[in-house]
């Protein structure tokens, strides 16, 4: 081969050399490396059949060694591992290339900006250019841009490999809040069975994260990543920094944080029972000389007042929680809780008794029929065993209680439902409730169960209630302040959006050990010998 020969495929190996070095100075002196190595090869007689194979097989050589010298050891480089190739596409053969794989994999990590870049770049020989015509981008914008992702490249071919547990065993991501759901149940429904969502917002809990270290911690193209990521930001459980790093903005607890404390707060409560318990022995009497008693609604009653006992005992020693406005119409402060796959409650840190409570929630509906506002109140506690809002066909528990609430109204008024345009899975589900204890269809005709209070009763209902909670609020106040002042789960610096109420709410003395003091004295059964949904409806 002629000098002038040689001097036809100076392009090709800078080109070459740009794909394999972070910057055109290295590439420059890997060219010109390679081109004295085939001149002094001619010069010495030497034939080159096919020179581009050739020429790429020296630079290959050659870069080793340059690497050797920068780093001293060796190192990963893309498509470094032909001798002799036979396609002269420098792009396709290194898409082909056992390496490359690792190549796409890198780039695949990217954040978005760099990958674009990159990929039209390395993978389609898009010029500069044309890249800065196609993306409407400054020319250096461009050029910045591929040195930066070059320089990533780089660092993950040199890197450890940086997979967490979650990218080959998730862990799950139970997400509740406290407040008004959004229209679409968020923030529940940003999370609910998407094992992906679930474990980017563990991963960036502890601190903030790029999408780049967030897509390899999952082991999960950045591309497939950063959908769910705005996903998440856009529904307000993650937030954007500056710098485009992204952090979880709820607490997180995990599984172990609620019987980390067991001991202790079952002794508080055994401590205290006589604080819940006599005002409930008074709302019991009172309770009994109205027109609308029924131990559904008595069991209701404890729960509550166990509840707001004491969230009011602690109301004076924190700062209300301010809930802020979320999309769709949602005011809400999410909380959630990380469960390893097959957790189970250590024995030694079980309790006497299994003390789940879902807060109280209420539905409404103004304007329905002849009636100006409905009303459902739930609770769910361990004492009620039931799915209560499973199995009707619905995605969300807000729209089975806005259809339970309008059937409930059609009962109890003796209006057949199925002539008034009831949703026809609320209908299908009549079986199902009256299996769960909200109704009875023995005689043919449904007919409810639960409590069904006019608005005067429940006006006389809650003052029942508020005596009763405001006395054993006053006999804990000092005692629970006390405790809690000494029991807050630890958060990240980053995270300011945490109020007080949620860094306690897995330590605090929980109302369903009240709950079991109460029953255990034999104020009220534990076994009705029916299902007790602690439900109860407001219905004029």
């Amino acid at each position: 081969m002629h000098n002038a020969n040689l001097q036809n495929h100076i392009e090709f190996l800078l080109s070459a050399a740009m794909r394999q070095c972070n910057n055109l100075a290295d590439a420059q002196d890997l060219t010109q490396e390679t081109l004295l190595a085939a001149l002094t090869f001619c010069e010495k007689g030497g034939a080159m059949e096919d020179p581009k194979a050739w020429l790429l097989s020296v630079m290959r050589r050659k870069y080793y060694d340059l690497l050797r010298r920068k780093y001293q050891r060796p190192t990963v480089t893309i498509g470094a591992d032909f001798d002799i190739i036979d396609d002269a596409d420098v792009a396709e053969d290194l898409i082909g290339k056992e390496e490359a794989e690792q190549v796409r994999r890198e780039v695949a990590y990217l954040a978005e900006t760099y990958r674009n870049i990159i990929a039209r770049h390395y993978f389609h020989r898009e010029s500069v250019q044309t890249i800065a015509e196609h993306l409407h981008l400054p020319e250096g914008t461009v050029k910045s841009r591929l040195d930066f992702g070059r320089k990533q490249l780089k660092k993950g071919f040199e890197s450890m490999e940086k997979y967490t547990q979650n990218s080959y065993m998730p862990q799950g991501l139970h997400v509740c809040n406290s407040g008004r759901c959004g229209l679409n149940d968020e923030p529940m429904s940003l999370t609910e069975n998407d094992a992906l969502a679930q474990n980017l917002l563990i991963l960036a809990y502890d601190k903030p994260i790029g999408i780049t270290d967030l897509a390899k911690a999952i082991g999960v193209a950045a591309a497939y990543v950063e959908p769910v990521v705005n996903k998440l930001v856009d529904g307000e459980l993650m937030r954007r920094m500056g710098d485009g790093k992204v952090y979880t903005d709820f607490i997180l607890y995990h599984a172990e944080d609620f019987v980390k404390y067991m001991k202790e707060q079952e002794q508080f409560a055994a401590d205290y029972a006589d604080a819940y318990c006599e005002p409930l022995r008074r709302a019991i009497e009172e309770l009994c000389k109205t027109d609308f008693y029924s131990q559904r609604l008595e069991r209701y009653m404890m729960i509550r007042i166990a509840e707001n006992g004491l969230y009011t005992g602690l109301k004076k020693h924190r700062a209300p929680q301010v809930f802020p406005e979320r999309p769709n119409g949602g005011r809400w402060i999410a909380f959630g809780t990380v469960y390893p796959r097959d957790y189970t409650i250590p024995k030694e840190k079980r309790g006497k008794e299994e003390y789940h409570l879902a807060g109280r929630r209420r539905t409404c509906i103004e304007q329905y029929l002849d009636a100006k506002n409905l009303k459902i109140y739930n609770y769910e506690s361990s004492l009620y065993p039931y799915p209560k809002h499973a199995g009707y066909g619905y995605s969300s528990f807000q729209d089975v209680e806005h259809d339970m609430l309008k059937l409930f109204y059609l009962i109890k008024h003796n209006i057949a439902p199925e002539t008034m345009g009831c949703d026809p899975r609320i209908l299908k589900g009549i079986p199902l409730l009256e299996k769960r204890g909200f109704l009875t269809a023995k005689g043919g005709t449904p007919e409810l169960l639960i409590p069904c209070l006019t608005h005067v009763q429940e006006k006389e209902f809650d003052a029942i209630c508020e005596r009763a909670s405001t006395a054993f609020a006053a006999a804990i106040e000092q005692p629970l302040a006390a405790y809690v002042s000494t029991h807050k789960k630890k958060i990240p610096l980053h995270l300011t959006s945490v109020p007080d109420q949620k860094r306690t709410m897995p330590y605090e003395p929980r109302p369903m050990m009240f709950v079991f003091a109460a029953i255990e004295k034999g104020m009220h059964p534990r076994d009705l010998g029916y299902p007790c949904p602690e439900t109860f409806v407001v219905l004029d």
